[in-house]
């Protein structure tokens, strides 16, 4: 009987087998990648929405806390006893303090695409409210349970309140504290 000699390398099938599996999975991870990174840029601006949410409530609240008044004009705030004031444009929300007659210092806060922000002045002059929605354009899964009904939508876009913020005016004072 005579022996082919030892096989040393793999049929062109085998090979086109190997290189359809590895696409495939080269496919598959690629998407993965994607997903992650878009879910990754989700989140830091997210993070960076709260960050900004928390900076500007710190802010406010301090300025409340030590201003005697306040009063609302639209989308502008002013404290004139600490010559502070808050303009909103848009999904922006901007700090000027007049430090002297020569310096200014202005603070941007940007919140999320689509926020809507707006004070509320029904509470003047003893305390302002301020309150930051974002928009319902963005839909939230819903959390009812599913309908049989085609016509209903199958998630809740309804606003969501991302800040509400009630500030006493010139609380310090009442309790005998300097800031």
């Amino acid at each position: 009987m005579i022996r082919s000699p030892a096989r040393r390398a793999h049929s062109l099938v085998e090979l086109m087998i190997v290189l359809s599996v590895l696409s495939s999975l080269i496919t598959v991870s690629i998407g993965w990648i994607h997903q992650s990174m878009k879910l990754s840029k989700q989140m830091h601006s997210r993070q960076a929405h709260q960050t900004n949410l928390t900076r500007l409530t710190r802010m406010i609240r301090d300025d409340a806390r030590t201003a005697d008044k306040a009063s609302v004009d639209g989308q502008t705030l002013t404290l004139p006893s600490l010559d502070v004031v808050y303009q909103i444009d848009g999904s922006v929300i901007q700090r000027t303090e007049e430090i002297d007659a020569s310096t200014t210092r202005t603070d941007v806060f940007e919140l999320q695409p689509g926020s809507r922000v707006h004070w509320i002045e029904t509470e003047l002059p003893t305390a302002i409210t301020l309150q930051v929605k974002r928009s319902s354009g963005t839909p939230i899964p819903s959390r009812l349970p599913p309908s049989d009904d085609p016509n209903a939508a199958s998630s809740d876009t309804t606003d969501r309140n991302d800040l509400h913020l009630r500030m006493e005016l010139n609380r310090y004072a009442r309790f005998g504290v300097k800031p």
